[in-house]
């Protein structure tokens, strides 16, 4: 495929405006607030913005992890995959291309299985829902985002959602004060970036304004295009080229007397668009090619309201709006004469939601204080999917990819209960009720109503002040999804997943370890979960086939592992995971799990110089746990560079220049689960100012 001359246009105009912006910030009279090089003291020492008292993430009864907007920026992604494959126990399947990524955690999920309400996905309290096989199931554009946290195992069900039996992916997009400085009224970032394989180019901008003292606005656009990578030794790959385009409006308004009161309003869009292979995930050429574009967009308005002097009220309150969609046209099918997919095809997801949730903090004692969090949330979901069949009729979803609507309500309640600043107990709670409808095309007209309990306690107790010890029992239960109940010409009652989760771990804090005032952060945490009735996706390498089956029983168990050391000049970080998973009632192994790895990286600052350097090691072990031979996947090592250069004084303060290599060694690679070679070498450059 060419790309359009507007494209190029767009994208050498978005560039051209980036540099003259920060060309024209250079010479500015009024030089920013400097930058501060590196992340917070380590990774286990993030702020994570939860319910209850605030707390970082080593003190947390489950893991946790925090990426924060600048090690964001210093990972150069383009791809929400990226930043999500630096985390112990994730893994993001095919995490190099934008259109066909999926989302593992602890062994659950997979390509072709309906995981979206095993692992909740949202922004800024937003949940995401796709649900089309071969196409990835999410594609937000990294610079829209500030911060993403990701919180392991089903504990996270009560506040999040039933059903999270591997997690949830919490995101946040950026705000205007995260620009603004001070008593700053203006403030603008442009950046560009430039990756040589795939000939990718991005560039945005960013402008935030404090018009009124009580009033905040941000708008940032983003243009990228991306070329066909090549795995390693030049090999191209036929499966990433397309062109991005992305956008969000943000405002902020706080009144009342003590300005504890907040209504914001905001709405992005993400649209991503290309020829190419019709299925983005295995890249099998059976289902031919297809005009590709795939938006997601959400609208959000939400209240806050503080209640300064009353800890019993602090209240918040949201209503949103959401759409993913992907249009297909000119669907060519190489398997025959035949269309089964139509000639043209629509896959439209709207879901509208409203949540309200309050804290009460209660001081029952000067050893003894609480706070409850408890609210109620509830969606309204629909899937389109008409087509355009060769002879000009429409059709109204497939067998495969039913239409239908789902109404579901949820009511919570988790109380944090603090004894003598040492122990913290966490009991939950969680109800959902959900009511499945069939949609157009559907023969059997026949609802599903199902309720699913989600209990947990969890505590964490400080041994020493350097020493913590942390453990949870947690129960979610999954309720099935469009696809897994209706069908063309039938409806069938798969039952829901029932799991109970078992997590036990230790977090440790030192500081002037090797030198004055550095920092060392260290958490195992150790899971085991049993699921009942687990549905279960995978492909039959013989037929092509998606097969889905109900286990009865089936375990997942494993260690995570996560270090941060941090000095004034030397710093670095630590993850490792590794799971295993078995389907006890057929003595077989779960093929979803994913190949035991190890991240390691260190760097050192040059503080004189304004100048950070650092390695990264990416080693994946050999995955043979597989029930069939075809699925095994070998082992790999894959390495790093970065520098990064951020001057805090003079003209160019606040300005960043970041280059890196990845996979130095062109080590050709296939990650156990996706379906395609990973990236060669690839060489990276970005241009950043904030003026």
């Amino acid at each position: 495929m060419s790309y359009s001359r507007y494209s190029r246009a767009a994208l050498y105009a978005s560039t051209a405006l980036s540099l003259a912006l920060m060309s024209a910030a250079v010479s500015a009279q009024e030089a920013s607030l400097p930058v501060e090089i590196g992340s917070p003291t380590t990774l286990l020492d993030e702020i994570i913005v939860s319910a209850g008292k605030d707390k970082v993430a080593i003190e947390t009864p489950q893991a946790v992890t925090a990426v924060s907007q600048e090690q964001i920026e210093a990972s150069q992604t383009s791809t929400l995959g990226e930043i999500l494959n630096t985390v112990p126990g994730v893994t993001t399947i095919n995490a190099d291309n934008a259109l066909g990524q999926s989302l593992n955690i602890r062994g659950i999920g997979g390509a072709l299985a309906s995981d979206e309400n095993r692992m909740i996905m949202q922004i800024d309290g937003v949940t995401s829902f796709f649900e089309m096989y071969r196409a990835g199931s999410f594609f937000f554009d990294t610079d829209l985002l500030k911060e993403v946290e990701v919180l392991r195992g089903p504990a996270s069900s009560t506040l999040f959602g039933s059903g999270a039996l591997g997690g949830v992916v919490s995101a946040r997009t950026k705000e205007a004060s995260d620009l603004l400085e001070g008593d700053a009224r203006l403030a603008v970032r442009t950046k560009a970036m430039w990756d040589s394989n795939g000939s990718g180019a991005r560039s945005s901008v960013t402008v935030a304004a404090r018009p009124l003292q009580d009033l905040e606005m941000l708008l940032n656009l983003n243009y990228g295009r991306d070329g066909d990578y090549d795995g390693a030794h030049g090999k191209e790959l036929e499966n990433s080229r397309m062109t991005d385009l992305s956008g969000l409006a943000k405002l902020k308004y706080n009144f009342g007397a003590d300005k504890d009161q907040a209504l914001t309003a905001s709405y992005f869009n993400v649209e991503k668009s290309g020829d190419g292979l019709y299925d983005q995930v295995t890249y099998n050429p059976l289902f031919g090619t297809a005009d590709q574009i795939t938006s997601e967009q959400q609208a959000v308005l939400a209240y806050e309201n503080a209640f300064s002097g009353n800890d019993l009220l602090d209240l918040q309150a949201q209503i949103s709006w959401s759409q993913t969609q992907r249009d297909l046209k000119d669907i060519t099918f190489r398997a025959g004469p035949s269309a089964p997919l139509g000639t043209e095809a629509e896959y439209v997801y709207n879901t509208w939601q409203a949540k309200l949730e309050n804290t009460s903090e209660v001081q029952f004692s000067e050893n003894l204080e609480a706070y409850f969090t408890y609210g109620v949330d509830g969606k309204y979901h629909e899937r389109l999917n008409p087509r355009l069949n060769p002879d000009g009729t429409a059709q109204p979803g497939s067998s495969s990819h039913p239409e239908g609507e789902i109404y579901a309500l949820g009511v919570y309640g988790q109380a944090e209960i603090v004894i003598n600043d040492r122990l913290t107990l966490i009991p939950g709670m969680r109800v959902d009720y959900s009511r499945l409808k069939p949609g157009n095309g559907v023969t059997l007209r026949e609802d599903l109503d199902e309720t699913a309990y989600s209990p947990k306690i969890a505590a964490i107790y400080e041994l020493t002040d350097w020493m913590n010890v942390f453990g949870s029992i947690s129960h979610t239960e999954r309720m099935p999804v469009i696809d897994e109940v209706f069908s063309g010409d039938g409806f069938t009652d798969l039952g829901i997943e029932k799991s109970n989760n078992f997590e036990a771990g230790l977090g440790f804090k030192f500081d002037d370890v090797l030198l004055a005032n550095d920092s060392l952060r260290f958490k195992v945490t150790g899971f085991y979960n049993s699921i009942d009735n687990y549905l279960y996706s995978e492909q039959d390498h013989a037929t092509g086939q998606t097969i889905t089956t109900a286990i009865d029983d089936a375990q997942i168990k494993g260690i995570e592992v996560e270090a941060g050391y941090s000095s004034q000049s030397w710093y670095g970080s630590m993850g490792a995971a590794l799971t295993r998973g078995d389907n006890l009632s057929d003595n077989e192994y779960l093929e979803s799990v994913a190949a035991d790895n190890l991240f390691l990286s260190a760097g050192y600052k040059f503080t004189e110089y304004d100048l950070d350097v650092s390695w990264r090691a990416d080693l994946f072990a050999e995955q043979d746990r597989v029930n069939d031979p075809a699925n095994a996947s070998p082992g790999y090592a894959l390495h790093s560079l970065s520098l990064a250069w951020m001057p805090e004084d003079g003209s160019l303060a606040g300005a960043e220049v970041r280059a890196s290599v990845t996979n130095i060694f062109d080590q050709k690679h296939t990650e156990h689960l996706s379906e395609t070679e990973g990236k060669g070498r690839s060489f990276k450059l970005s241009l950043a100012k904030t003026f």
